[in-house]
């Protein structure tokens, strides 16, 4: 079963929570591709090893996973595209009265992992950490004084790394020679360039990432990227250079704000945008915007809203309730990390906003 992010979360925050009293829960990982017909067969030898599990009703409950397993997978033809995961197992708080519940799920992207375990606990690590990958870019903001290496995932800005040069300033000091001074600078960048480049191979070269994006205040960010000392496989995947003023983790910041051609489709423009219009909508005070709890409840009662935006720095017990009514009645809606900015703003509104399809009767 395909989830949406939203769904396949709080599931996975559920299963999170279960706790088995022996190794009773069963997770079953399948590579996309992969022949379920195997998975069966080696569902079926586990279940014939259950058998010897001493404690009566950990075996039984073992056995009964796997054989609830077994059957569902019957169910299937195909490997869905994606793969799957099966989480499957004793979920009551009695003993001896079992409640096996069985649950399925596509991952977002194509997973390579093939996985048996029966544990005390589900395996939920590698699907969440599928939900968590998205589309990752690398960013790097550098001069010929430092550079700064972040990631930008969904919404989130992560700095990785700062390095700094030995480039001195473009005037020698004391009785050196100009020339001699210039030939040594230019050595110093080039060893300067050399350590950015391996520190980008070594921070993203095995890394999932959709594209690279570098900026900086001069050309020593242009100068870089024509050196040749970046590794094709990186070169090849730089979608943009921007010029922005700073070059520590602030001049990441500046960089995703300096990029929004590149990132529209992301996660993070995205958001912005949605904020920003519930933003201007409050400043004009036009009334097709409303925030707060009490205040967006009455206009999805009375059909009037077009966009639900719900900051994920709300409680869970309010988050699950504004998305299912969303849901329930086929309104756009959108979760607004609170990593950002943007989710700094909707949460200092309540946590939760609306774009409305008329102006409010408030």
């Amino acid at each position: 079963m395909a989830l949406g992010e939203f769904e396949a979360l709080n599931l996975i925050r559920k299963l999170e929570g279960v706790r088995g009293r022996h190794t009773e829960l069963v997770t079953v990982y399948v590579p996309a591709g992969f022949n379920l017909d195997l998975i069966k067969s080696h569902l079926l030898e586990e279940k014939g090893t259950a058998t010897n599990i001493k404690d009566r009703n950990n075996r039984k409950n073992v056995i009964d996973a796997l054989e609830k397993i077994v059957n569902e997978l019957k169910l299937i033809k195909t490997t869905p595209e994606n793969g799957m995961v099966v989480f499957c197992g004793n979920i009551s708080d009695k003993e001896g009265e079992p409640d096996i519940e069985i649950w399925e799920v596509e991952p977002p992207t194509k997973s390579n992992i093939r996985l048996y375990r029966c544990d005390q606990t589900f395996i939920t690590e590698p699907l969440k950490a599928m939900y968590s990958q998205g589309n990752a870019f690398a960013l790097l903001v550098m001069d010929l004084r430092e550079a700064t290496f972040g990631l930008l995932e969904g919404a989130r800005i992560t700095p990785l790394k700062h390095i700094k040069s030995l480039v001195p300033g473009k005037f020698s000091k004391g009785g050196q020679s100009a020339m001699r001074f210039s030939r040594e600078r230019e050595g110093l960048i080039r060893d300067f360039y050399k350590e950015v480049a391996e520190t980008a191979k070594g921070l993203f070269f095995n890394r999932n990432i959709s594209g690279i994006i570098i900026g900086g205040p001069g050309p020593a960010k242009d100068n870089f990227l024509e050196s040749g000392y970046l590794v094709t496989n990186l070169k090849n995947k730089v979608k943009g250079i921007k010029s922005i003023s700073y070059t520590d983790e602030s001049g990441l910041r500046e960089l995703i704000e300096k990029s929004g051609d590149i990132l529209a489709n992301e996660r993070i423009t995205i958001e912005k945008e949605l904020v920003q219009k519930l933003m201007a909508s409050i400043s004009r005070n036009d009334n097709l915007s409303v925030y707060g709890a009490d205040a967006v409840r009455n206009e999805i009662k009375n059909d009037n809203v077009d966009t639900l935006l719900i900051g994920l720095v709300i409680d869970e017990e309010a988050r699950n309730e504004f998305y299912y009514a969303g849901k329930e009645k086929g309104l756009r809606t959108e979760i607004i990390s609170k990593e950002s900015s943007d989710g700094l703003q909707l949460f200092n509104l309540g946590g939760v906003a609306a774009l409305l399809r008329r102006p409010s009767k408030r």
